[in-house]
């Protein structure tokens, strides 16, 4: 039997992915929100899951070590696209929200309403490309193929970046400059439930991951460069900027973050766009 393992296509998970599926396991290519469900489904037993998505896990996973992704000071691939800072959002402005992951866009709220007020924030406009919008958040590998300002790249969605959105705000940079600490986008954490070989072989996998680490990372630069069509000493800095193995103050920002959203959390975070179009 193969046991189902999530896997993000993104480039932050290309060194876990050159390390191969876990013994007895395969990898199953899901979206960082994709993978929250599907955990809840039991349809995977382990994956990188959004800091944000653990809120909604509870006791139904625990962590598979210090592993994940974390930045320090900037992460590069989770940025704001915008027309003015964001000391400057409220409530009649108009912001496009990634779907892909629940950390950014809580991250966002965070940053946003600790500037302006949580009664101030932005409305949510729908995912409509022909709505002009005041600011856009987007993750993974289109922030990077945005960054680089590359326009066409197979099997990249990413689409051509608005020229009116000119301002780019890093969110990890953001959270550092206000909190003095990391931010922790992904943790891998593996089903409560889940067979003990299977949690033993996984935790096999992290070892030597950790062990092998250096090597991967080398290894997925050509790969990761391909597929966004990206010249590799940019994807070098990228991968020296995303740390996989968690430090001291690498979970203890991601302890502040829990707090401070348990603390403002509401339904929904950004309030939707009235029909009129209208904030």
């Amino acid at each position: 039997m193969s046991y189902p393992i999530s896997m993000i296509p993104y480039a932050n998970m290309a060194p876990y992915r050159q390390l191969g599926a876990p013994a007895g396991c395969h990898f199953i290519s899901l979206l960082p929100r994709e993978s929250v469900a599907a955990l809840k489904k039991r349809s995977v037993l382990a994956a990188a899951v959004p800091v944000g998505g653990l809120f909604t896990l509870g006791d139904l996973v625990e962590p598979l070590g210090p592993f994940g992704i974390a930045a320090k000071e900037r992460s590069m691939s989770v940025l704001f696209y915008s027309r003015k800072p964001l000391d400057r959002f409220g409530p009649h402005d108009r912001v496009r929200l990634t779907t892909d992951s629940a950390s950014s866009v809580r991250l966002l709220y965070l940053l946003l309403g600790g500037l302006n007020g949580f009664d101030r924030l932005p409305k949510l406009a729908p995912d409509n490309a022909d709505m002009a919008v005041d600011g856009e958040l987007v993750i993974g590998n289109k922030a990077l193929v945005w960054a680089w300002r590359i326009e066409t790249c197979p099997g990249v969605q990413a689409g051509p970046r608005p020229a009116e959105l000119t301002l780019v705000t890093d969110l990890a940079s953001e959270w550092f400059a206000r909190e003095g600490l990391p931010f922790v986008f992904a943790r891998w954490v593996v089903r409560r439930d889940a067979p003990g070989a299977v949690k033993a072989t996984l935790r096999s996998w992290m070892a030597r991951f950790a062990r092998e680490e250096d090597r991967l990372v080398r290894q997925a630069v050509p790969i990761a460069a391909r597929e966004m069509c990206a010249p590799e000493p940019a994807v070098i800095r990228y991968f020296e900027v995303i740390r996989r193995r968690l430090t001291a103050p690498d979970l203890a920002g991601q302890a502040r973050f829990e707090a401070l959203f348990r603390r403002h959390e509401r339904a929904p975070l950004f309030a939707p766009l009235p029909p009129n179009g209208r904030g």
